[in-house]
C-alpha cells in the first residue's frame, strides 16, 4: 500500500473490547459461596462475550477498508503483501505465548498446542484454560484466509453479494445447529456459526467506499442511531444472559456493533468520538493483541468472599498482564511489524500479481467514513492483532 489509513476511534474501541475481556476473566467467581458474587461472575462472562464480538466487528471493518484502499491507490490488491504483514504481526507474539506455556510447564492436553499454533483451536474439543482464548484468534485467522481472497477474485460488488448470502445462511444455520447438534466444543466458538460477525462489518465497509457512500453516511450519522443500537444490543445481551435466545443475541451483536463503530467514526464532534480518541485509550488499543494473549496467563478463576477481595486479586494480576503486553509490543511486535511492512512493500513493488481491471475504482478515492490516507499510522493491525 502506498498510503495507510488512520481510522478514528478504532484504537479506542479496541481498548473498550479488551477491557471487557479483562473484567470478564478477572472476575470469574463461580466457585464463590456468595450468590451475588456468582451473579457478578455470570454477568462479567457475558461482558467478555460482547467484547470479543466487538473485536470481530473491528476486524471486519478495518481489514476490508485497508484492502479496498489498497485497490484504490494501486489498482490491485496483493494477497502476498497482505499475508506477509499478517504473519509478522500475528504469529511471533502468539508463538512466544505458547512457548512460555511449554517452558513454564503449564498443563496442556493432547493436541491442544497444535490446535492453538495452527489456529483450529475453536474446533478442538480438549483445551485447558491457558489456550482457551485461541478460539477467537482461530476464527480471526479463518476470516483472513477467506475474505481477502473473496475480495480479490470476486471484486467488491460480487463479494458484497456473497457476504449477504452467507449472512442469511448463518442466520438460519446458527439456531438450527444450536437446537439440533451436539458437538464436544462450544457451538458459538465455531467459525461457521460466527462468520457473520465479520461479514456485516465488511459489507458496511464496502458500502462506505462505494458510489452509495454519501447516502450511507447520511443515514449512519443520524443522532438516534447509536441510542437505538445500544438499546437493542443491551436488550438482546440481557435476554441471552437470562438464558434465552443466544442465537438472537449473537445476530444482534454481529449486525449492530459495526453500525455503532461507523457512527463514532463519522460523529467527530460527539463526546464518544472524543473519548475514544484520548491518548490512553489509543495506546491501550495498540497493545490490545498482547493484552489479549497474556490475560489468559495471569487471570485465572478463583473464589472470593467479597467484591473488594475480588478487586484486590484483580488489580495486581491485570498489572502483570499490562507489563507482559508492553514487553511483547515494544520488544517484539513493533520491530517485527516494521520489518513485515518493509518486506511486503518490496513484494508489492514487483509486477502486479492480481489486478482489478474489470472493476472501476470507487469515486471517493480519498476515503470515506472519516478516513484520510496518511503517510504513517498505528491503525494497521486487526482488532485482536
Amino acid at each position: 500500500m502506498t498510503a495507510r489509513a488512520h481510522i478514528p476511534t478504532l484504537d479506542g474501541w479496541r481498548a473498550v473490547a479488551i477491557t471487557a475481556v479483562l473484567v470478564s476473566h478477572g472476575f470469574i467467581l463461580a466457585d464463590s459461596s456468595s450468590r451475588p458474587l456468582r451473579a457478578v461472575s455470570y454477568a462479567a462472562g457475558h461482558l467478555g462475550t460482547l467484547g470479543v464480538a466487538l473485536f470481530f466487528a473491528i476486524s471486519g471493518y478495518l481489514i476490508t477498508t485497508l484492502l479496498l484502499e489498497e485497490r484504490e491507490a494501486a489498482g490491485r490488491i496483493s494477497l502476498q503483501s497482505f499475508y506477509i504483514r499478517r504473519a509478522f504481526r500475528i504469529l511471533p507474539p502468539a508463538y512466544l505465548y505458547l512457548l512460555a506455556l511449554l517452558v513454564l510447564g503449564k498443563p496442556l492436553a493432547e493436541g491442544e498446542l497444535a490446535s492453538a499454533a495452527l489456529f483450529f483451536s475453536n474446533y478442538w474439543p480438549d483445551r485447558q484454560w491457558f489456550t482457551q482464548h485461541f478460539w477467537s484468534l482461530s476464527m480471526e485467522e479463518h476470516f483472513y484466509f477467506l475474505w481477502p481472497v473473496a475480495l480479490v477474485w470476486l471484486g467488491s460488488r460480487r463479494a458484497a453479494i456473497a457476504a449477504g448470502v452467507l449472512i442469511a445462511a448463518v442466520a438460519v444455520w446458527r439456531p438450527w445447529s444450536l437446537a439440533h447438534m451436539q458437538l464436544p466444543f462450544p457451538a458459538l466458538q465455531r467459525t461457521d456459526l460466527r462468520m457473520d460477525a465479520f461479514l456485516y462489518a465488511g459489507l458496511l465497509a464496502i458500502g462506505m467506499r462505494s458510489r452509495y457512500h454519501a447516502h450511507m453516511e447520511a443515514w449512519l450519522s443520524r443522532r438516534w442511531v447509536p441510542a437505538a443500537a445500544a438499546m437493542a444490543l443491551g436488550g438482546a445481551t440481557a435476554w441471552a444472559a437470562a438464558g434465552s435466545a443466544p442465537s438472537l443475541a449473537t445476530l444482534t451483536q454481529s449486525a449492530l456493533l459495526p453500525v455503532v463503530l461507523i457512527w463514532t467514526i463519522l460523529a467527530r464532534g460527539s463526546w464518544l468520538h472524543g473519548f475514544l480518541e484520548r491518548a490512553p485509550l489509543r495506546w491501550m488499543g495498540r497493545i490490545s493483541y498482547g493484552l489479549y494473549l497474556w490475560q489468559q496467563f495471569f487471570l485465572v478463576g478463583h473464589s472470593a468472599e467479597t467484591l473488594a477481595l475480588a478487586a484486590l486479586f484483580f488489580l495486581p494480576h491485570v498489572a502483570a498482564v499490562f507489563a507482559a503486553a508492553c514487553v511483547s509490543y515494544y520488544l517484539m511486535e513493533r520491530p517485527l511489524l516494521r520489518y513485515g511492512r518493509r518486506l511486503a512493500a518490496r513484494v508489492n513493488a514487483g509486477p502486479p500479481w492480481v489486478s482489478w481491471n474489470h472493476e472501476p475504482l470507487a469515486p471517493n478515492s480519498e476515503g470515506s467514513a472519516g478516513i484520510r490516507p496518511q503517510a504513517r499510522s498505528q491503525t494497521t493491525g486487526s482488532s485482536l492483532h
